[in-house]
């Protein structure tokens, strides 16, 4: 049995298909631990034989998760992108057409499914942190750009969010140290030049503790930094260029981390600095940068050992 749920702030609207891609049922149930508690009882075969796939809508879909976390259920957490292309034209759009879509999706394509696991403790705390941070940040930038230097007004709330910028980043930093595996990667990740705390900390969220994404190339395809060829037949055939896709915040962070890595390694100055002077584009010179940071970065904790000129052989 396949059921597909559409998750909205208050409702999940839920489709169940049965093995021979028949509707059996729609339904719209509160988004609550509760309902959904509830309603995974009130299914008449056991949950082991049923996969549930939803979005990958952020918050939102957290009570689901937590019901599926307890309760063990196979569970398929998809990009609403990847759903939305395998569908093909569509006409319309309600929550119950969605939740039926999504239950087809997971109809079609059972056979590629990827079981999505609760995260660990550590994690979800850091994703937290992340997110309140990240809206400080956001908050602090927008009031100082818009600030006159001569208007006191605005001098006291950007005071006030600087100073919890700074307790969240406390907090971040007794999260990872009472984590002992977590802290010695946080620690050896800020060995790499240009690789700061911020930078550090969503490296370990992204991989989760680099469990996974541990693959170069994965890795920076997940941040939209990976090139891909652009060809068809004889008259198309443009350079290589990176996806819109990708993790866009990460990116811009590793951006940064990239021009501060070139002032502080020789090796890749003169690695951006020959590039350059092959005809590269300045922007596709800082692209190759970011990769091979991530190739550094990927190997100081496979060898678990801390950044040293060494490194230097990864740049070629």
């Amino acid at each position: 049995m396949y059921v597909g749920i559409d998750v909205s702030k208050n409702w999940l609207d839920i489709a169940v298909l049965s093995k021979q891609n028949e509707l059996q049922e729609t339904e719209r149930i509160k988004n609550t631990v509760v309902a959904i508690q509830n309603y995974v009882q009130s299914l008449k075969i056991h949950s082991e034989q049923i996969l549930f796939c939803l979005e990958n809508t952020g918050k939102y879909g957290n009570s689901f998760l937590e019901v599926a976390a307890v309760q063990q259920l196979k569970t398929w957490l998809e990009h609403p992108l990847q759903i939305k292309r395998s569908l093909g034209m569509t006409r319309g759009k309600t929550d119950q057409q969605d939740a039926i879509r999504i239950a087809q999706y997971a109809y079609r394509f059972h056979d590629k499914v990827i079981l999505w696991k609760p995260e660990e403790k550590v994690i979800l705390q850091l994703r937290g942190l992340r997110s309140k941070r990240n809206l400080l940040v956001k908050s602090y930038t927008m009031l100082k750009q818009g600030m006159d230097k001569s208007d006191s007004v605005l001098q006291q709330p950007l005071k006030t969010l600087r100073k919890a910028i700074t307790e969240i980043d406390a907090r971040i930093e007794s999260v990872i140290a009472a984590d002992e595996k977590m802290a010695g990667q946080y620690k050896l990740l800020q060995t790499i030049p240009g690789i700061g705390k911020v930078v550090a900390t969503n490296l370990l969220i992204t991989t989760k503790g680099f469990t996974i994404l541990t693959d170069l190339r994965k890795l920076a395809c997940y941040m939209g930094i990976a090139p891909f060829p652009y060809q068809s037949g004889s008259s198309i055939n443009y350079r290589s260029r990176v996806s819109k896709l990708g993790d866009h915040k990460l990116k811009a962070l590793l951006n940064l981390s990239a021009w501060n890595a070139i002032r502080s390694v020789k090796s890749l100055k003169e690695f951006f600095e020959r590039k350059v002077a092959q005809g590269k584009h300045k922007l596709s010179a800082i692209n190759a940068i970011r990769n091979k940071l991530l190739a550094i970065v990927l190997s100081v904790i496979r060898r678990n050992q801390p950044f040293s000129e060494d490194y230097s052989a990864i740049v070629t």
